[in-house]
């Protein structure tokens, strides 16, 4: 069986890291959802890095994800 790819959208995933109440250091995700389809990979990152010098936080890394549907 034959299964067909559909491109939806592209997530950018931005990981940084934060000091909690206890002063303890641990990493956050946040996620930007529905980044074009054709957007590349530069586009991806460079936005990821504009949203990320607006942070107070340290962004330690950016990442992207491809949502797709599958189909059969």
């Amino acid at each position: 069986m034959a299964v067909s790819v559909k491109a939806l959208s592209k997530d950018l995933v931005l990981t940084f890291e934060k000091v909690n109440d206890e002063g303890k250091s641990v990493t956050e995700t946040r996620r930007i959802k529905n980044v074009k389809v054709g957007a590349t990979t530069d586009d991806i990152h460079g936005l990821g890095e504009l949203i990320a010098g607006l942070s107070e936080q340290t962004c330690l890394s950016i990442g992207m994800q491809d949502v797709s549907e599958l189909t059969a």
